[in-house]
């Protein structure tokens, strides 16, 4: 009986006309599209239709969603696959999943969780359906709904090129962006080169290369999104720019940030200003460490099994506090990601499967976070830790995003 009834409530739903249905869609978090998508060919089309993300705009349901693009080692045969975050019914509310689903290969499969009958939801990542091939690339940005892919690689040289694309994460499809003005340095076998790297910085993207790279005419490309226009950024002195390797830049309170071997730098573009920092100031840090800033606050792994916050006027770094049922993060930075997820940490990180050898556990915990003591403390709140994706030994964290749609 019950199957009959579960049978004609959904017959109902399919009749309904594609703009109620639509509306109805809209309402929904988007981290139940993918499990949507698989109901029919019509719910997958609608889920992935621009009119679906125009009505949750209009509605003022636009979300923070979480990328994720893992890649095998190397640079000359890329293997790397991309996945999202996807929220669903635990298998112990459905007794009777779909086996041919389809939703993962081999090699990228949903975590087993241990059945809980009081757990009614399970967090996973699971695999972005692209319409066209995702490209190799050297790095990667993003700015409203969509990822930039920049120098991406033409060819298995080792080598990326000026070429940019971006995915639109709301139909998941790949699209040509203006190419920058040269490609980003880099050295074959062994990736970009040190002092190439990107922020964000009010939707535009910046990129800022090595300034010691001989013939630089520019040490900084800006790409504005809405006008589909690379500028190059005027550069600092010559003093500034001598024997300084840039290792990383951040966006905070609408300046650019510019670590490097020497001593750091800041770009204020509202002024057109450069200007040299010391490393008495409170931004002094070790600059490779995972890094993300929310409400123009840093935190990061800090070498350690931890977060960390960084107090701008104690210049001290703190621990994050109310996070001991956090599980100890790895030591090596390459195993841990970091990114704002509307306004909260989301945390990734690689763990060994002690059942399976060849293959390692990828772990997400997003938290919650509260400012306490006139400031002076910082405390993170747990809301839900899972390992949310299992992939083979020689797979690893490659770039974490959040993009919002």
């Amino acid at each position: 009986m019950s199957n009959g009834k579960e049978s004609s409530d959904s017959s109902q739903v399919s009749n309904l006309p594609d703009d109620i249905l639509l509306n109805c869609l809209a309402r929904v978090s988007r981290l139940y599209y993918p499990t949507l998508s698989l109901v029919s060919k019509r719910f997958r089309s609608l889920t992935a239709s621009i009119e679906l993300y125009q009505t949750r705009t209009l509605l003022g349901r636009t979300e923070t969603c979480l990328y994720l693009c893992i890649r095998s080692p190397g640079f000359k045969t890329f293997n790397q696959r991309w996945f999202t975050l996807c929220r669903k019914p635990t298998r112990t509310l459905n007794p009777n999943p779909n086996p041919n689903s389809g939703w993962f290969t081999s090699c990228f499969r949903p975590h087993k969780v241990p059945k809980n009958p009081s757990r009614k939801e399970e967090n996973l990542m699971v695999s972005v359906p692209t319409r066209n091939d995702s490209p190799p690339f050297w790095t990667g940005a993003a700015t409203g709904p969509n990822i930039y892919a920049i120098g991406v690689y033409t060819d298995d040289d080792g080598f990326p090129s000026s070429k940019v694309l971006y995915l639109d994460c709301r139909s998941h499809t790949w699209h040509e962006a203006p190419c920058m003005h040269k490609a980003p340095p880099s050295i074959p076998a062994l990736g970009p080169a040190l002092g190439t790297v990107v922020s964000v910085l009010d939707g535009k993207i910046y990129v800022t290369e090595d300034c010691n790279e001989p013939g630089s005419s520019s040490l900084i490309e800006c790409f504005d999104p809405k006008t589909q226009i690379w500028e190059r950024v005027s550069n600092p002195t010559a003093e500034m720019l001598r024997e300084n390797t840039i290792y990383k830049s951040l966006a905070i309170d609408g300046k650019l940030y510019l670590f490097g071997t020497d001593y750091n730098m800041v770009y204020t573009p509202e002024e057109n200003k450069w200007q040299v920092v010391g490393s008495t100031t409170w931004f002094n840090w070790i600059p490779w460490d995972p890094t993300c800033v929310i409400s123009n606050v840093m935190y990061s792994t800090r070498y350690s099994k931890t977060l960390h916050w960084y107090n701008s006027e104690g210049i001290v770094w703190r621990a994050l506090k109310g996070l001991e049922k956090l599980p100890s993060l790895p030591m090596c930075s390459d195993r841990v990601r970091l990114v704002n997820y509307g306004g909260k940490i989301a945390v990734f990180w690689e763990g060994d499967n002690a059942i399976i050898s060849d293959e390692k556990l990828i772990w997400c915990a997003v938290i919650a976070l509260e400012r306490r003591s006139d400031e002076q403390e910082v405390y993170g709140k747990i809301e839900w830790c899972d390992v949310v994706l299992t992939v083979l030994k020689s797979f690893g964290l490659f770039e974490l995003l959040a993009v919002d749609v």
